[in-house]
């Protein structure tokens, strides 16, 4: 399933980053980038730990870029297993997330290819009812929260699960550079670096996705 993944990410020269081991502090209070180190030395905790903090993040992620939820799911496990196999050449040259959604992207590059090749299935189901099953999907079910009332995540899954829909209307590197910002909320640094071009293209990718989605949000304007 994670085939190829080694050279997914080549990272550039010169550590942007001194990385120091935290000692005495439980592994919840390292940083992501010594934990990647430590993972490399061979902790297994140090990548539960990386696992913990971003699985939720990486599904949301991929989620709303292949609209399919066994896919993103497979896709997600690709993710984590190319941060094993890269564990001992990885280098703290740029911000962890940065590392980890630039292998995320790559394997979504990778499964768009593989989409445009593959032929659609036809679902009569949910062709009479203008729904698929990835529609009520909503990766924000994956991450608990206890504070939140009934009501306001009923409010909050029917918004997230309208966002989804609405996405699939925009154009590939437009909606990825709007979910890298506005949900995975990564700087325009990080995107730009991540997708591999100027910081003002990935602004202008994100003011055009916004343009675009507001059409299929317009009910619901107050809450977003």
């Amino acid at each position: 399933m994670a085939e190829g993944i080694e050279n997914v990410v080549a990272l550039r020269a010169e550590p942007a980053f001194r990385v120091m081991a935290p000692e005495g502090l439980p592994l919840d209070g390292w940083g992501d980038e010594t934990l990647m180190l430590e993972h490399g030395k061979g902790s297994e905790g140090a990548f539960a730990e990386l696992v913990r903090r971003h699985q939720g993040g990486v599904l949301n992620y991929v989620f709303r870029m292949v609209h399919n939820r066994q896919v993103a799911e497979e896709l997600t496990q690709e993710v984590f297993l190319a941060l094993v196999k890269n564990r001992k050449r990885y280098k703290p040259t740029a911000k962890f997330t940065t590392y980890l959604y630039t292998i995320a992207s790559n394997i979504v590059y990778k499964e768009w290819a593989r989409q445009k090749r593959r032929p659609r299935a036809f679902s009569l189901s949910s062709w009479w009812s203008g729904r698929s099953d990835e529609d009520d999907f909503d990766p924000l079910d994956h991450i608990g929260d206890a504070r939140a009332d009934v009501a306001a995540a009923f409010r909050q899954g029917e918004i997230s699960e309208a966002v989804n829909a609405a996405l699939k209307h925009l154009p590939d590197h437009q909606r990825q550079a709007f979910v890298l910002r506005r949900f995975q909320e990564l700087s325009y640094q990080e995107i730009a670096e991540i997708v591999d071009c100027p910081v003002g293209t990935v602004k202008s990718r994100v003011v055009r996705a916004e343009r675009g989605l507001r059409p299929y949000l317009e009910r619901f304007r107050e809450y977003l």
